[in-house]
């Protein structure tokens, strides 16, 4: 059986920035909990059936797998299938809306053996799947939003009257 976990967050960054961010596999271990490594082909942007490899950790766990891209839409859809299973994926949508980007990553994992091992994945696996993804946006949005600041403001600029104010030097 497939179970689906899904997460959401709102980046204040133009949706452009925030899938080049997510689309560059190298920087997966710096955000995605669940990753430990990422390999694109030669170091290539993404395609659609572009086969990539990821390191994954569950727990003390580790595995490498190999994944398709099998949706790709610029600035909207990335959809990532496990070459050998097809319930084992990772989708990202992007959404515009006004100055944010809702980012939305949904992962799909099998669970085999019936009905007490999906109750286990219920109970003990699927919150902390859901936890680290949460968590994963949350530090995807911080990096985001922070370089959006960093560039806005970079050592030539003056910081408005209205940061000062704010105590914000």
């Amino acid at each position: 059986m497939k179970v689906l976990c899904s997460q959401h967050v709102d980046v204040r960054a133009p949706a452009e920035q925030v899938f080049d961010y997510v689309a560059d596999l190298a920087r997966w271990p710096m955000w995605f909990a669940c990753v430990v490594s990422a390999q694109q082909p030669q170091d290539r942007p993404l395609e659609l059936d572009e086969e990539v490899r990821l390191c994954l950790q569950a727990g003390c766990r580790r595995w490498q797998e190999a994944f398709e891209v099998t949706r790709f839409i610029r600035n909207a859809f990335l959809s990532l299938e496990a070459l050998f299973s097809a319930a084992r994926r990772i989708d990202f949508r992007f959404e515009r809306r006004g100055s944010l980007t809702r980012l939305a990553c949904t992962i799909g994992y099998p669970v085999f053996g019936g009905l007490l091992p999906l109750a286990a994945d219920a109970l003990f696996r699927r919150p902390r799947i859901a936890r680290e993804l949460r968590d994963s946006l949350t530090h995807l949005k911080n990096l985001l939003e922070e370089n959006a600041t960093t560039a806005a403001w970079n050592e030539d600029s003056e910081l408005p009257a209205a940061a000062f104010a704010a105590g914000a030097h």
